[in-house]
């Protein structure tokens, strides 16, 4: 099937003339273009190098740090098979399917273990890997290398990737786009010459790139969007629209097999292709939507306050600063595009946009995303590499229409572009990749951005008590629940705080306000056993524990918990069944001798 899909893009380059150098791009003479690329590279690393002192922060805890299934080799078979949070949420379709991103987790874990410096100097190591690629390809559609080293700077030093670089976590971006540029690129190849072997290896990286990331998807529309704009040599008679649509169709065939395939497997996974987090109306979503995109560009021109909690709600109704005002900033920006396409390139321009827009679809429906998650920084991460393309050009602009004949030339404003734009965004993105040094920084400052998410208050306030400023912490909880009546974190969270300091009692009455509001949480199951083996009511413990065990069976902590109090309970084969199931997910987890040894005396006393 990969083989005809080849033929055809073979016959494709033949019969549609390629024009990779667009004639209104020309380059500009430069002593050694390698020296001007590793500037780029030298800036963008420069502007991170800080985070290689940062901790495992926010979700690294339960992804990398809790996570056994990344720390032990006989996992990855599994990575296919289940949903990337599976070890957490076992009862649950989720919507991530990841494998790749797992298996990179587990590579850093088998260098690094869990000292955060390596995992950290490998996030920055995929995002100067993306870069590298961002150049290569507006090199190949432009051939201007200054306006390329341009449009990667902006893309390597812009502070909205603060979120990938900066957090262990957040990789799962770059790592996506470590396999989907030079996709791209390999297509971009291809028309050039020797089809079968560029698509061939293009088809292999998006394979690689779909299984890392479902953003993935878009590649083969980005390619057809691609041939439709440049499919034609400037100023060559067009082909009819039908035959240019089937042309372009014929180009983006490779991709289906690969495609349809992770779709299977994904469908086969998750129980579906996608599962809506909250249930919203189409008016709630339309509503929402604006404000959305506003946030985007907004953050894209003023990349200041980036944080991983925002506060965006859902509207539901028509409101002139959360709907008309962002939507009005959105068409005008399409307007302003429109009319400067001719000066900055009106192929050019429209393919940027292409980009820009085909990976943020995914990302606007707020259906599927959860409660309080509506924007995050990350998401542009892809989408960013149009808006790059776009600056440069713009960029380009400026330096030929003040070009002066025999007086002065367009490498002027080049050189105080790079150094106005790399200056300023490096120093923004050093300033806004601190915060990301430990969980108490980055939460401190999610509170003070976005006081009114319910997840940076919560999270500061476990971070809190952590610390032993348990008074700090429960004021926190409190205004939660003041807030949302119905924020089960919050209820566990002020029974844990209790069971901490020992008031049991409190601490259970706390917990069951946090079942009664939901009845499917393990932790609290878990809290609540504890609560009742320190009460001495190891049969009501038992029960507590087995129902965490029900709702988690793929936590070596919950399985080990459990097989401890079987033991104290007299029942020694039931104690090492959990405990060995504990160990098949965990085979560094060693059962204290004694713990056993009472549990055979106990069961002698029944």
């Amino acid at each position: 099937m990969l083989d005809s899909n080849l033929h055809l893009h073979e016959e494709l380059v033949i019969s549609v003339p390629s024009d990779p150098n667009p004639p209104r791009a020309k380059g500009i003479a430069l002593p050694n273009e390698g020296w001007l690329l590793g500037a780029v590279l030298a800036l963008t690393a420069s502007a991170y190098i800080g985070t290689l002192r940062f901790s495992f922060v926010y979700d690294d805890d339960g992804q990398i740090i809790g996570n056994s299934y990344i720390q032990f080799w006989r996992h990855v078979p599994s990575y296919f098979i289940s949903q990337v949070w599976v070890h957490i949420f076992p009862l649950t379709a989720g919507n991530y399917y990841r494998p790749l991103f797992l298996l990179w987790l587990r590579l850093n874990d088998a260098c690094f273990g869990l000292n955060p410096k390596g995992w950290h100097a490998a996030a920055v190591g995929l995002h100067l890997i993306a870069t590298l690629f961002v150049y290569l390809i507006f090199r190949k559609l432009t051939a201007n290398p200054a306006l390329s080293a341009i449009g990667a700077l902006v893309f390597g030093l812009h502070p909205i990737h603060v979120e990938v670089v900066a957090w262990v976590s957040g990789a799962t971006e770059s790592l996506l786009a470590v396999f989907f540029l030079p996709a791209f690129l390999a297509y971009l190849k291809s028309r050039d010459g020797a089809a079968a072997l560029w698509m061939t290896l293009s088809c292999l990286l998006f394979g690689l790139a779909i299984f890392s990331k479902e953003t993935a998807l878009i590649l083969p529309v980005l390619i057809f969007g691609h041939c439709w704009i440049y499919g034609v040599r400037s100023g060559a008679a067009a082909p009819g629209a039908v035959k240019r649509f089937l042309q372009c169709t014929r180009c983006v065939l490779p991709y289906a097999p690969i495609a349809l395939f992770y779709l299977f497997a994904r469908f086969l996974v998750l129980h579906g292709l996608g599962h809506n987090s909250v249930r919203l109306s189409w008016r709630t979503i339309l509503l929402t939507v604006p404000s959305m995109m506003g946030f985007y560009v907004k953050k894209w021109f003023l990349p200041v306050r980036l944080c991983e909690f925002y506060d965006m709600w859902y509207w539901t109704s028509f409101s002139f600063w959360h709907v008309f005002l962002p939507a009005l900033c959105v068409v005008l920006l399409i307007v302003a595009l429109w009319l400067a396409r001719r000066r900055l390139g009106t192929r050019e321009v429209a393919f940027a946009a292409l980009w820009v827009i085909l990976p943020m679809i995914p990302v606007l429906d707020a259906a599927v995303l959860p409660r309080g998650e509506l924007v995050h920084d990350r998401y542009f991460y892809l989408p960013s590499v149009g808006a790059s393309l776009l600056v440069a050009l713009a960029v380009d602009w400026l330096s030929r229409a003040s070009a002066v004949p025999g007086k002065r030339g367009v490498l002027p404003v080049y050189v105080a572009a790079f150094l106005v734009l790399g200056g300023t965004l490096a120093a923004l993105a050093s300033h806004e990749a601190s915060f990301w040094a430990n969980d108490m920084t980055l939460l401190s400052r999610g509170h003070m951005l976005a006081p009114r998410n319910l997840v940076a208050r919560n999270d500061l306030a476990v971070e809190l008590s952590n610390y032993g400023h348990n008074d700090e912490a429960r004021a926190l909880f409190h205004q939660a629940i003041l807030t949302d009546p119905t924020d089960v974190s919050a209820y566990f969270n002020l029974g844990r705080i209790c069971y901490q300091e020992g008031k049991y009692a409190e601490a259970e009455q706390w917990l069951r306000q946090s079942l009664a509001l939901r009845t499917n949480v393990a932790d609290v199951y878990l809290e609540l056993g504890l609560v009742q083996l320190r009460t001495n009511r190891v049969s009501e413990s038992l029960a507590s524990m087995r129902r965490a065990v029900e709702l988690r069976p793929n936590d070596p902590t919950f399985l080990f918990a459990y097989s401890v109090v079987l033991a104290q309970n007299g029942d020694c084969n039931s104690a090492r069944a959990q405990f060995q199931a504990a160990l098949d997910i965990r085979p560094d987890l060693s059962m204290p001798p004694f713990v056993m040894r009472g549990c055979a005396i106990v069961a002698a006393r029944k």
